[in-house]
């Protein structure tokens, strides 16, 4: 896989980025109508310990409780605090060592059950949670039988087993209808796609709880996943505003700001996360996405190789983006480790699974990489058919390889059979165009890959006809654009137009048409069509530096310095030493314009 492969695989996953270590499958605060201790200085550090937490300084909180529990030892309650505390900073391991420590000396299932088992579904050790934590009895209506219903239910949602998850959720609902349960019941929802579920599940929690801020967070996650980003922004930034001392008002943001490629707005936020907590997995975690994004591979991965094994581990997700970070700065040994635990535990990640099978043909281990297929070997996914083929190939299969081409290519993904030789990839796809001539989608994946492979004047060709046959087809108009620039720069500028008006909403298009008019010296038009390219995708480095060009010359200098400042502060681009050099002659100019004063 192309670098450039891997970080659209890990915009891909922005999605999924992990709000907290905490899963809300139980109540991470069991302790409201129980007095933990009547020692004046255990509960002097307590209570100071929750006024950090409320001001988010977990840390601090963990250190006040560390105290506490010195103080008191052998008191179940003070160590059933720390463990929550230590859940909520992602030291779910230690967390889970305190709470089995807190059971054994005694502490009550209301206690330490649910902190328990958030600790253990934290950690990704969800069949552990269903072998070690049976289905409870039909008759059983107690508070375990309820908190391990619940457990249960997130642990077989993650497993693949929605039908389960419902039936056990409801089963839980049944005995534990508390705030917690109706949050899990909407997260469980939001998973399985039911928005209207998830929705009404939201609306209870408020009902329960007017003003906490868990259930707005489950608001905007629901938001996000209708793709409506600019509701889901506005509700962080206002979630953030009425809640300024909330670390989870903050981490959300910081959340929708990565999730809707908003990464520079995020940098703020994450500095001040990495200020007030440095040492919270989920902090470092995004600061090294944030540096991933800013063209920093090296700087993120050094900072996430060093999360803790058991955050690293508790969510396929970010696990994959982690692995991706070890790709970008080379350390694919590392990579394949962390993809190899993911498909492990998380058998049904289909996209750990394809990276880590070209990592292991990278490393010329066919066989390796064909047993980490072996899962998905009925797959009609494209993307599996040509890893196959390409295994194949490896192994010197020749009939194989064909078979597996073939499927690729009647499955319609063509396109996919990049990642073979150059040769076999196009003899293929141009062998069996020949043999279906109307098959319009494989002459569309043919002239995809010879453009791929720089073939140009066959694909000039090949897209000529596609705009013959389908004078609307946007993505043939943009392409043949940039293919005929430049012989023809007018007619590359009328194509750009053409495949702007076929599809206004695609960037790339937006972006085309921007350059064209800079070829034809409307630096204005340009500026405006750049302008909008960028809103489209705004860490988009290639783009930003188009249009700091643009602003430049349409008299708009203060735009384009601003954004060639950041461009140079963030780096690792293909045009980053034009945009030093522009910023650098503005700049001179600047100052000889003040000498002069």
């Amino acid at each position: 896989m192309s670098r450039t492969l891997v970080w659209a695989a890990l915009l891909s996953f922005a999605l999924v980025l992990p709000l907290s270590g905490a899963s809300a499958a139980v109540d991470p605060n069991p302790f409201q109508n129980r007095e933990p201790t009547f020692n004046k200085k255990t509960l002097d550090l307590l209570n100071e310990a929750q006024r950090l937490m409320r001001a988010g300084k977990v840390d601090d909180a963990v250190r006040q409780l560390n105290l506490a529990a010195s103080l008191e030892p052998n008191n179940p309650y003070v160590l059933a605090r720390l463990g929550v505390a230590l859940n909520i900073t992602g030291n779910f391991q230690d967390a889970l060592d305190r709470l089995r420590r807190a059971k054994k000396m005694g502490g009550a299932n209301e206690v330490v059950l649910g902190p328990m088992l958030d600790a253990m579904l934290s950690m990704g050790q969800n069949q552990n949670v269903l072998d070690l934590f049976p289905d409870p009895p039909p008759d059983s209506h107690n508070f375990a039988a309820g908190m391990v219903l619940r457990a249960r239910a997130s642990a077989l949602q993650v497993m693949g087993d929605s039908a389960g998850a419902a039936a056990a959720m409801k089963r839980s609902l049944a005995i534990l209808n508390d705030y917690d349960g109706v949050m899990t019941a909407g997260r469980i929802a939001l998973l399985q796609g039911d928005f209207d579920s998830a929705d009404a599940h939201a609306d209870e929690a408020f009902k329960l709880r007017p003003k906490d801020v868990d259930a707005q967070v489950l608001k905007i996650d629901l938001a996000m996943q209708k793709r409506l980003t600019d509701k889901a922004q506005a509700m962080a930034d206002q979630l953030v505003a009425d809640y300024p001392r909330s670390l989870t008002a903050r981490l959300v943001r910081i959340k929708v700001l990565l999730a809707s490629n908003r990464t520079d707005r995020a940098g703020p936020d994450i500095d001040r996360l990495m200020t007030d907590t440095p040492n919270m997995p989920i902090g470092r975690y995004f600061y090294a996405v944030y540096l991933a994004r800013r063209g920093d591979p090296k700087g993120a991965w050094d900072i996430a190789h060093s999360l803790p094994k058991e955050y690293l581990q508790s969510d396929p997700g970010v696990a994959f983006n982690v692995a991706n970070m070890a790709i970008a700065a080379g350390y694919l040994d590392s990579a394949a480790s962390i993809l190899n635990v993911v498909v492990l535990r998380f058998p049904w990640q289909l996209e750990a699974r394809l990276v880590l099978t070209d990592l292991r043909l990278r490393q010329k281990s066919p066989q390796y990489a064909r047993n980490t297929l072996a899962v998905v070997q009925d797959s009609k996914d494209p993307r599996v058919t040509a890893l196959f083929a390409r295994i194949a190939l490896m192994m010197k299969d020749r009939v194989g390889a064909e078979k597996y081409i073939r499927q690729a290519i009647e499955t319609g993904g063509g396109e996919e059979l990049r990642i073979l030789d150059k040769d076999v990839a196009l003899k293929s796809l141009s062998d069996y165009s020949a043999a279906h001539p109307d098959n319009k989608l494989v002459r569309k994946q043919y002239a995809i890959l010879l453009l791929g492979f720089g073939e140009l004047a066959k694909a000039r060709t090949a897209y000529e006809q596609l705009v013959r046959d389908d004078p609307n087809d946007a993505v043939a108009l943009n392409n043949l654009s940039w293919l005929v620039v430049k012989d023809d720069p007018r007619r590359a500028l009328a194509l750009a137009q053409r495949a702007v008006k076929a599809d206004p909403s695609s960037a790339n298009n937006l972006d085309t048409l921007g350059t064209m008019l800079m070829n034809q010296s409307d630096f204005k038009g340009a500026a405006l069509s750049l302008q909008k390219a960028h809103a489209m995708q705004p860490d988009n480095p290639e783009i930003s530096y188009r249009l700091a060009v643009a602003l430049e010359a349409s008299e708009q200098g203060p735009q384009a310095e601003a954004i060639l400042q950041d461009l140079v502060k963030r780096g690792g681009f293909s045009d980053l030493d034009a945009a030093k050099k522009m910023l650098a002659s503005k700049l001179k100019m600047a100052g000889q314009t003040q000498l002069g004063r």
